[in-house]
């Protein structure tokens, strides 16, 4: 388990700077970080040095563990991801997102332009795509594009994506960023009942948001016993 994952820093679209970020993640006391920068082929910042920075702040972060990865959408219909193999190879993992719908032609379609049933078949469809590609090492924001924009998601096809997730050999992002929070009680619950793993992440986008996901998950856990 990663104690804090889905970091963004004003390379893409978040606030701070890398070594911001591993310096509160110490004074939280966090086991470790994960950088998980949005990626691409065409990302406009210099991707090979981002990748690079994990030996620099490994050493800032001692005892602490960083770990430098990349999050990457769905780019096609049939799973395929928005960047190349050779720069996938750079980083530690990949975060496999769906962020928009392919529309199988290079482009995608606009999410609120969708009807609700015809938006959901499409996530159930492009999401078994996403979490089949054996590229993909954590499953992000779990149907988070859907329920974002039209609500609670269908309990029994989300329960099937984890499973077949797990079976995949996936990591499952639990997310409590807010727009997330419809799924997170199901997906932590279908992944205590199967003993899958996963990579609980704050999707932080400044420093202060570090290691918010920590707490979110403890509070859930301690009211379920209750």
């Amino acid at each position: 388990m990663i104690d804090a994952h889905g970091l963004h820093t004003a390379m893409t679209d978040g606030q701070g700077t890398l070594e911001a970020y591993v310096l509160q993640g110490k004074k939280l006391g966090l086991e470790a970080v994960a950088f998980t920068e949005h990626a691409s082929d065409q990302t406009s910042y210099d991707f090979e040095l981002y990748a690079q920075s994990k030996a620099r702040l490994q050493e800032l972060a001692h005892p602490m563990r960083v770990y430098v990865a990349a999050e990457v959408k769905l780019a096609h219909t049939d799973g395929t991801l928005d960047i190349s193999p050779e720069r996938a190879a750079l980083v530690d993992f990949i975060v496999g997102v769906l962020h928009s719908y392919p529309d199988g032609n290079h482009g995608y379609l606009k999410n609120k332009s969708l009807d609700r049933d015809i938006a959901l078949k499409l996530d159930y469809t492009l999401s078994k795509a996403l979490i089949q590609n054996p590229r993909v090492d954590v499953w992000g924001h779990p149907v988070g594009v859907f329920s974002n924009f039209y609500g609670p998601y269908d309990a029994d096809k989300l329960r099937e994506l984890v499973v077949l997730a797990a079976r995949q050999g996936r990591i499952i992002e639990l997310n409590s960023a807010y727009r997330y929070r419809h799924v997170f009680s199901s997906i932590v619950e279908t992944c205590l009942e199967i003993n899958c793993l996963i990579s609980i992440g704050s999707d932080a986008h400044q420093p202060s948001e570090l290691g918010h996901v920590v707490g979110h998950l403890r509070d859930y856990l301690k009211n379920r016993n209750v």
